[in-house]
């Protein structure tokens, strides 16, 4: 006896291939509005952040001492005279800031910003002069790329109160900043952007008379969102930061030397001196992109960024659901029209645009869950009464029951970040294990003399 395939069983396969590959057009209408709908949330995100403050970098306070500079212009006989800057960093800085965040509506997209209370404290030394200084000159600069949201400083300058004023002398500082967006473990997505941005500082100033010890107290606040960085220009530098905000995100060129992060916020400590930072007590032309560190104020949960990494997974979850049915057919012989494939595709899709929509207006969780139910209800009891009207409560309550376990899974790897690979590759491992038990007793071939 002779063996031949059974066409019948390769005609239905080639046939469920062919709409899984459909199945990838609307997956991919999905990810579009899910990409849009990200885009509408960012477009507000920048409105509020444009208005109230973007992400925060300090570099301060620095003593500036001008000094007279000949130079000879090209075919020119005389000699002019310039005046520029030498900038000077503290002796000693000790930081306190106290991040107050508070959240922000632009229709059903809320934004969190914050407002920084910064108090700074410390001393300098009385530095060599440059030669031709104007010490009767000298002033004192906080300098800041963004001035937009900062009250008037309280300036105490060896124990006198001085005004800062707009700075319209010396060369502000520039400064190269990644630009931090978003991060978060829990739902294991980075959105960092990893180019550098040239960020030129502005400035405030204030007069000073220079004597051999300088002590000096700067208190103010800034409002700002996402991020606050800052660079430890002193010889000695201690920050403390401590806010309510229980998701915080430290990054940078130095990390916290002590930290405690609970449901009531957070802390954090830094003890940098000027060997680790590598900047010089003169700053002209030093490198401080290299120095500075910043803290995060993370977004726990991103409904759109959730959902936009479930869709990575819809097209394994189709050819799953499509596998299951197909050996369904085949070992209770009771067919299935390539359509009614077609029909359980386009609802698993729609999941996650029920998910999208949803989460906007409730907790990630439970629009998961709202949008996983509505789902399994409504293929279950497709299947039931539509493509196979006979199958028992037994038979109903499998099929619910493995839909339930694909999105119960889907859900689990969401959370996973260290572990994901591992759970996903023992997953499909256990997966197809069952599907080949499942079709152990398929006949492949057909008999014939």
């Amino acid at each position: 006896m002779t063996k031949k395939l059974n066409f019948a069983i390769i005609w239905k396969s080639l046939v469920i291939g062919v709409l899984i590959l459909l199945m990838l057009i609307p997956l991919a209408f999905v990810r579009g509005t899910i990409k849009g709908r990200l885009e509408y949330k960012d477009e507000a995100t920048s409105k509020i952040t444009n208005s109230w403050g973007g992400q925060i970098l300090i570099a301060a306070p620095i003593l500036n001492i001008p000094y007279s500079v000949q130079y000879k212009e090209v075919n020119e006989k005389t000699l002019s005279t310039r005046t520029e800057y030498a900038k000077f960093s503290p002796k000693d800085l000790d930081v306190d800031v106290n991040v107050i965040s508070q959240t922000r509506y632009i229709g059903i997209f809320e934004v969190p910003v914050f407002t920084a209370e910064i108090t700074m404290k410390g001393s300098f030394d009385k530095f060599k002069n440059p030669a031709n200084a104007k010490e009767n000159e000298s002033f004192i600069t906080l300098e800041i790329n963004d001035l937009k949201g900062i009250s008037t400083p309280v300036f105490v300058w060896n124990g006198k109160v001085s005004d800062f004023e707009p700075s319209i002398h010396g060369t502000p500082l520039s400064v190269k900043v990644p630009n931090v967006r978003e991060y978060s473990p829990k739902m294991s997505y980075t959105r960092y952007y990893d180019y550098e941005e040239t960020k030129y500082l502005k400035s405030l100033s204030s007069k000073i008379t220079v004597e051999d010890n300088n002590t000096f107290e700067i208190k103010f606040s800034i409002k700002g969102s996402n991020a606050l960085s800052f660079i430890p220009l002193a010889k000695d530098n201690k920050f403390k930061i401590y806010s309510k905000w229980t998701n915080p995100n430290f990054s940078g060129n130095f990390l916290p030397d002590t930290k405690e992060i609970n449901n009531e916020g957070f802390s954090a400590v830094w003890n940098i001196n000027y060997m680790a930072s590598g900047i010089p007590p003169r700053l002209d032309g030093a490198n401080l992109s290299s120095s500075l560190f910043t803290t995060t104020l993370l977004v726990p949960v991103d409904n759109y960024r959730a959902a936009e990494r479930a869709t990575k997974y819809g097209i394994l979850f189709i050819i799953l659901t499509f596998l299951a049915c197909f050996v369904f057919e085949i070992t209770s012989k009771k067919p299935i029209h390539p359509f009614q494939y077609l029909l359980v595709g386009l609802a698993m899709a729609i999941f996650y645009i029920l998910l999208v929509s949803i989460s906007e207006f409730m907790p990630f969780c439970w629009a998961y869950l709202i949008a996983a139910v509505s789902v399994i209800a409504l293929i279950t009891a497709y299947i039931k009464f539509g493509i196979m009207k006979n199958i028992n409560i037994k038979q109903t309550v499998i099929t619910a029951g493995s839909l339930s376990a694909l999105y119960i899974y889907l859900y689990v790897l969401l959370q996973l970040q260290d572990m994901a690979l591992i759970f996903g590759s023992v997953s499909l491992f256990i997966g197809l294990a069952a599907v080949m038990y499942a079709t152990r007793n398929i006949n492949w071939y057909e008999g014939a003399e």
